[in-house]
């Protein structure tokens, strides 16, 4: 790829790259150029892979009509501090070429003395405000430094184009002023205006302050080994915050209004957003999801954001670029009425019969006219009873080998499982759920005898001895290492509606919250209801802490789980006796 889409510009490197020709008027320029705010190569070449992925998108959205009009582009594309970096560049680039030539061919006494009335007429120009002559030659200027941004000076806003004109005038004001006092040979100061000094460092611009914190949260979570899905999240989730708070940000700037203001964006921004509105900027997915009344962001995920938002600033109070951190005490500006255990609703004893009578099961029975033969059977068969009596995930129980399907001296069948938290179980919508992607905790479950008398501890057997390495051999994990993400499709899309009218708080995890219930009716104890659910996250779930776990100390409370009138006896084997 060598340099494509790269620039190097007074040590800065650039990120230049021509809008296709069919998109230029929709987009409303034919260039997109901005500094990556790096002067080392091999940094500039990792950033430009991502601004080539996403101005790409950004293409497709457009050629898909799915991008937000030209005049909302125009306005996001470059930021304050952005302009004010293209007009110190400008500077930096006319003075350096000003020493070069007259250190080439110095002016002689007559070209110096015409140069410093030349000179201070310009000065008294840009200082007065009411010469037009000022406006042409700033209009002339700055028109020529957006060109070379991509930018269209007819795009910016009233007030970002005063903003822009008052940063070009005192530029031209420090050209001047630094010509006239080389003339007059006063070399006692090398630059007039403090915003132009060139020693000056940079203010850390949000952005930049967003994506130490990311690396680092990143860095934690490989050295943790955490799932690549909670990484995922936590980009997203820094991706959002840097859209509330703004790139070009300095950090420096931020106060607790700039946090209530980005709150206040959070709390109007749509559920699902970059799904439903991909190509469009935050401000333009706000609008149209009020126009379309879609739903908003719960107050729970708002909270998420709103602790990212709190981390990546106390890294900035970390670092005293803040004397604070403004965001301390930010809570979603609507509150979460509804309780955690109530987000997700269990069936009800109705939808259980239902479900596991429905025409599937049925032509599971032994005697069915026309048997199921299709390639799903064992896992859409097995699994959602494994759930109902066991109370296991999903994930725990699709990844699991022939082999963990073990029985204890005292002749117990169990399931030795490692666990492996779902982000849709037990964790809150929106939050990251930290799981280790190397996790060794297990949790031992006695089989239930209807299980058992189903035909289970057979159908293990069976894959033991074929030596298949899962237990449900069809499935395949997705890209994150989840194992039952198709069958949940799978079931979410087409098995569950077809046989049951599912609720707006139920889903396939509604049967492990079906099982939670289910003990709670048997009055099992708390040591029970965390060995076999694993609802509290202590140390029962290891191997190292004694009885509490041990499948022989529990299979009687598991036999007593009950669901008053499913009766599954056409299930089981034909050669099964039924008491």
């Amino acid at each position: 790829m060598a340099d494509t889409h790269l620039q190097c510009r007074n040590g800065t490197w650039y990120y230049r790259r021509a809008v296709p020709k069919h998109l230029v008027q929709a987009m409303g320029k034919s260039m997109i150029f901005h500094s990556l705010h790096t002067t080392e190569k091999k940094k500039a070449k990792k950033l430009r892979e991502i601004e080539d992925v996403k101005w790409s998108a950004q293409f497709a959205a457009f050629e898909a009509g799915e991008a937000q009009p030209a005049s909302d582009v125009a306005k996001v594309a470059i930021g304050e501090q952005e302009l004010l970096e293209l007009v110190r560049a400008y500077v930096e680039r006319n003075s350096r070429q000003f020493d070069e030539r007259e250190t080439a061919i110095p002016a002689t006494s007559a070209e110096r003395k015409d140069a410093v009335e030349n000179t201070e007429r310009d000065i008294s120009i840009l200082r007065d405000p009411d010469d037009l002559r000022a406006d042409e030659w700033i209009g002339a200027i700055g028109g020529k430094l957006l060109a070379e941004a991509g930018q269209e000076p007819k795009s910016m806003s009233s007030t970002n184009d005063a903003r822009f004109a008052e940063v070009v005038r005192r530029g031209l004001l420090e050209l001047s002023r630094r010509k006239l006092a080389h003339y007059q040979d006063d070399f006692g100061k090398g630059f007039f205006d403090a915003e132009f000094d060139p020693a000056r460092p940079k203010p850390l611009r949000f952005e930049e302050l967003a994506n130490q914190y990311l690396l680092m949260q990143i860095e934690e979570a490989e050295a943790n080994g955490m799932s690549a899905k909670w990484q995922d999240k936590i980009k997203a989730q820094v991706t959002l915050v840097r859209e509330l708070i703004g790139d070009d940000t300095p950090v420096s700037a931020i106060d607790y209004d700039l946090c209530l203001r980005a709150r206040s964006l959070l709390a109007r921004t749509p559920s699902n957003r970059t799904k439903i509105y991909p190509g469009l900027s935050l401000e333009a997915a706000i609008k149209k999801a009020a126009e379309e009344g879609r739903p908003l962001m719960a107050p729970v995920t708002q909270a998420t954001y709103l602790d990212t938002l709190r981390g990546i600033l106390r890294l900035a109070e970390l670092k005293r670029l803040l004397p604070h951190n403004p965001a301390s005490t930010l809570r979603p500006l609507k509150r979460d009425a509804e309780k955690p255990e109530d987000k997700r609703e269990p069936f009800k004893l109705e939808q259980i019969k239902a479900f596991f009578t429905g025409t599937f099961y049925q032509s599971c029975a032994p005697n069915a006219p026309v048997p199921y033969a299709k390639a799903d059977r064992e896992w859409r068969f097995w699994l959602p009873l494994l759930c109902l009596f066991t109370g296991a995930r999903p994930n725990e129980l699709c990844q699991m080998p022939p082999d963990d399907v073990k029985c204890s001296a005292n002749g117990t069948w169990f399931l030795d499982l490692v666990v492996a938290a779902d982000d849709d179980d037990d964790a809150s919508a929106g939050q990251p759920t930290k799981t280790l992607k190397n996790a060794t905790s297990r949790r031992k479950i006695p089989i239930h005898p209807e299980l058992l008398a189903l035909g289970f501890v057979e159908f293990a057997k069976a894959k033991q001895k074929a030596k298949a390495e899962r237990l449900f051999s069809g499935l395949k994990k997705d890209k994150y290492g989840n194992w039952a993400s198709y069958s949940l499709k799978r079931f979410r899309d087409t098995f569950l509606p077809e046989a049951i009218t599912v609720g707006p708080k139920q889903a396939f995890y509604s049967f492990r919250h079906t099982f939670r219930d289910a003990l709670r009716r048997s009055k099992a104890g708390p040591d029970t209801l965390k060995a076999l659910g694993g609802w509290s996250q202590g140390s029962v779930t290891s191997d190292n802490y004694g009885d509490k776990s041990d499948p022989d100390l529990h299979v009687e409370a598991m036999a007593k789980v009950s669901y008053p009138g499913l009766d599954l006896s056409y299930l089981r084997p034909a050669n099964e006796v039924t008491e």
